[in-house]
């Protein structure tokens, strides 16, 4: 999800980065409740959580299902464990 466009973003402190170290990584499992299409609407309006994704995307795109779920489990891991436990009921 880094491009050119998310680095200007950064060094006008537009928007942030994570640590490595801090990043909290997550499998989740390719479940319909569980796709990016689903979840990326609502969390667009959390502050918090869009300082770490891109503000511009083309046109149909998503962010990369992969750094979605780490960034949201980093964030917010008890949402992501509670949306885990209700996929696999």
């Amino acid at each position: 999800m880094i491009n050119k466009d998310f680095l200007k973003a950064v060094f006008a402190e537009e928007k942030d980065l994570l640590k490595l170290a801090e990043v909290k990584f997550k499998h989740v499992p390719l479940y319909d409740e569980l796709s990016v299409v689903a979840l990326w609407p609502p969390m667009q309006k959390d502050v918090e959580f869009m300082r770490y994704m891109p503000s511009k995307l083309p046109k149909g795109r998503i962010p990369d299902r992969e750094y979605f779920f780490n960034v949201l489990n980093t964030l917010k891991e008890g949402y992501v464990t509670s949306l885990l436990e209700h996929a696999i009921r």
